[in-house]
């Protein structure tokens, strides 16, 4: 894969909102024609990848792609292969970091406002018009006002993504973790009582979902600040999110 072509596809993977997978042949001790050091080759999770000479050495990148990402910070990688080892730099490429909030309430509009001030692209969703409004919500990057469960139909949910849920009732809860418990986001946290939460799991466990799956979920959410406003709340929130993005401790 050329420079240009290389850098299209990328451009295409970001404006897409697409995680992605950058990899630069650093050192070559294999037999492989074909393979050198600089050529390029980038993995998204369509499959759009290539250029690294041996179509094994890709497959190879591939299946440590979704760790790399996982992980949200480049390395060095040598990969063992029948003819050799190639010394890869691997850097993950990902989208703009995005909170989406689940309920206009009042600790919802906290949230968006501490979100949007921490650097973090802004949706909130909620089916009621005098909450999902400008008004309420002036900085946010997206509204929507809908069923929570179309909404989400229609979002791309990528490990970029954070999802805060705290609507107004313990059916909208399980709506929105059910249309998401699924999806690759980085995040999913839930606010509500021990006992609303655990109820919500029982239910999802009951219907298939995986134990692994709802262990996902953070909930009760946020970190334990003693946080009772819902400024403070949302402060908590929003501190819970950044670790999980920073990967501190």
């Amino acid at each position: 894969m050329d420079k240009l072509a290389f850098f299209r596809q990328l451009l295409a993977a970001l404006e897409g909102q697409q995680p992605a997978i950058a990899a630069l042949v650093v050192k070559v001790e294999a037999g492989l024609p074909g393979v050198a050091p600089g050529n390029r080759f980038l993995w998204t999770p369509d499959g759009h990848y290539g250029g690294l000479g041996a179509a094994n050495l890709e497959a190879a990148v591939a299946e440590r792609a979704r760790e790399v990402l996982a992980g949200r910070r480049p390395r060095l990688d040598t990969i063992e292969l029948d003819e050799g080892s190639i010394t890869l730099f691997l850097e993950p490429v990902l989208p703009e970091p995005e909170v989406i909030v689940l309920g206009c309430g009042h600790v919802g509009q906290q949230v968006a406002a501490v979100a949007k001030l921490a650097g973090y692209r802004v949706t909130v969703i909620d089916d009621r018009p005098d909450f999902a409004n400008k008004a309420l919500f002036p900085t946010a990057d997206r509204i929507i006002c809908n069923n929570f469960t179309a909404a989400l139909q229609d979002i791309k949910i990528t490990p970029a993504t954070f999802i805060v849920i705290v609507t107004r009732g313990h059916r909208y809860d399980y709506d929105c973790l059910r249309a998401v418990i699924d999806s690759p986001a980085a995040y999913i946290g839930m606010i509500g009582s021990r006992r609303r939460v655990q109820g919500i799991k029982e239910r999802l466990l009951a219907e298939g979902v995986s134990e692994a799956a709802l262990e996902r979920v953070h909930a009760p959410i946020g970190l334990d600040i003693g946080a009772e406003t819902p400024a403070e709340i949302a402060v908590s929130i929003l501190a819970e999110i950044i670790r999980v993005y920073r990967r501190g401790a």
